[in-house]
C-alpha cells in the first residue's frame, strides 16, 4: 500500500464539523481520499491551519498536516523565509509516495522542485479546461501561466477530466504520462423515484462566481415563470459586478427562492427534492454537481458549453441547450416517460462509472505501474 499526500488549502472546509464552502477541486480531492482510504492506502493532507477546529466522525482516518498560515510573515518575502521552509519541512516529515495537487498554478513549479528533491511522485490533476487555454489569461498573467507550466513539466503524472483536457496536454507536454481519469464520487443509494422528483422545483448549485455565469440563471428563470427556481450557494470573496447585479435582479423574482449554503450531507437531499440540476456555467470540467445529481436520479439541464465528452446528451442523463428560448422548449416536451428514463440512465451511468472506490482503485493501478506509457484510462 502507498502514502498519498494531498496538497489542498480548502479541502479541510469539508473535513471540520464547522463545514465551509469549498469549490469544486476540493470535492473532488475530498472523493479520492475517501477511495484511497478505503481501499487501504495511508492518506494526509496538507492544508491551511485549522486550529483544533473538530473534524467529523467519518474523516477521523485522515491525517491532517498545518501547511503555513497565509496571513502570517511580510509579503512576497515571506515566502522566502517562511513559507517555502515550512511545506518542504512538511513534505520531508510525511515522506510521502506520492503528492496530489489538484489545481494547476504558479506553485506547481515550487511544489515540483521540492518533490523532485525529495523524491517524492508528483501528480497533477486538472480542474478546470479554462487553467489550459488562453482563457487563462483574461484572470492571469503570462508569468503566472509560464511558472505554471514549468509545473507541469516536473509532474510525474499529470491527470485529466475530459477528452479535451486530454488532448491539449498531451500536444501540449509530449513524453509526459498523461491520462483521463473521472471524478470520483462516494456513492450512497437513491432514496427518490422519479416520479417524486417531477413535481420539483429546478436546481441550482455552486458559487457564485462569473464562471457560473448567473445572468444566464437570470434570463432563464424569467423566461419559465411557471417554474420554481431554488438556488444554493453563497458568494466568493470580491465577487465581480456582473454576478452581484444579477444576484440582485434573481432575488427580485417571484418564482426564486435562495437558501444559503449547504454542507455536503444536506446536498443528497436537495437534489433528491428537484425535477433537474441546472447549470448555466461559462465552462467547467467535470462539474461535481453533475455526479452529485446523477447519483440521486436528477436529470441535468446544461448549456452545450458545459458537456464533458457529451455525455449529458450521449448518456441520454439529460438536456443541453443553447440559451433560454432553447431550454423552455425542451423542458416542456419532456413526457412522463423520457423523464423517467433520464432519471433512471443517470443514476446507471453514475454508479458504473464514477465510485470514488473503483476511481481509486484506478488511480492506484497507473501509478504502481511505472512502465505504463501514457494514455487514456477506461471509465
Amino acid at each position: 500500500m502507498a502514502k498519498f499526500l494531498f496538497y489542498d488549502d480548502k479541502v479541510i472546509n469539508l473535513l471540520l464539523e464547522d463545514e465551509k464552502p469549498t469549490g469544486g477541486a476540493a470535492v473532488q480531492a475530498y472523493g479520492w481520499i475517501k477511495g484511497l482510504l478505503a481501499l487501504g492506502h495511508e492518506v494526509y493532507v496538507l492544508t491551511k491551519p485549522h486550529h483544533n477546529q473538530a473534524l467529523k466522525e467519518d474523516c477521523q482516518g485522515i491525517n491532517v498536516v498545518a501547511d503555513f498560515d497565509r496571513g502570517k510573515g511580510v509579503r512576497w518575502l515571506r515566502w522566502v523565509y517562511y513559507r517555502l521552509p515550512h511545506t518542504y519541512k512538511a513534505l520531508k516529515q510525511v515522506q510521502p509516495d506520492y503528492l496530489y495537487k489538484g489545481i494547476p498554478s504558479w506553485e506547481s513549479f515550487l511544489i515540483g522542485l521540492m518533490c523532485m528533491r525529495l523524491n517524492i511522485k508528483f501528480i497533477q490533476r486538472i480542474s478546470n479546461d479554462f487553467l489550459i487555454d488562453r482563457r487563462f489569461l483574461k484572470s492571469h498573467s503570462r508569468l503566472h501561466r509560464f511558472f505554471q507550466n514549468l509545473g507541469f513539466k516536473l509532474s510525474d503524472f499529470i491527470l485529466c477530466q475530459n477528452d479535451y483536457q486530454f488532448g491539449v496536454i498531451s500536444k501540449k507536454f509530449p513524453g509526459k504520462k498523461v491520462y483521463k481519469l473521472s471524478n470520483p464520487i462516494v456513492l450512497a443509494a437513491s432514496t427518490a423515484s422519479a416520479d417524486d422528483r417531477e413535481g420539483g422545483y429546478i436546481a441550482w448549485l455552486g458559487l457564485f462566481q462569473h464562471q457560473k455565469n448567473l445572468k444566464l440563471l437570470y434570463e432563464i428563470a424569467a423566461a419559465i415563470p411557471n417554474e420554481q427556481f431554488v438556488i444554493a450557494g453563497n458568494a466568493i470573496p470580491k465577487v465581480d459586478s456582473e454576478t452581484l447585479r444579477f444576484l440582485d435582479k434573481l432575488q427580485e423574482l417571484p418564482n426564486v427562492e435562495f437558501i444559503g449554503f449547504l454542507k455536503r450531507h444536506e446536498v443528497p437531499s436537495f437534489l433528491r427534492g428537484a425535477k433537474y440540476l441546472l447549470n448555466t456555467s461559462h465552462y467547467e470540467g467535470f462539474s461535481n454537481t453533475f455526479l452529485e445529481a446523477m447519483a440521486n436520479g436528477t436529470p441535468i439541464l446544461t448549456t452545450d458549453k458545459v458537456n464533458p465528452d457529451g455525455l449529458i446528451d450521449k448518456k441520454g442523463v439529460g438536456l443541453v441547450y443553447r440559451d433560454a428560448k432553447d431550454l423552455l422548449c425542451q423542458v416542456t416536451s419532456v413526457t412522463p416517460e423520457s423523464y423517467t428514463a433520464m432519471s433512471n440512465s443517470a443514476v446507471k451511468y453514475v454508479m458504473s462509472h464514477h465510485d470514488h472506490k473503483h476511481q481509486a482503485s484506478l488511480l492506484a493501478g497507473l501509478l504502481e505501474n511505472e512502465k505504463v506509457s501514457k494514455g487514456m484510462v477506461a471509465t
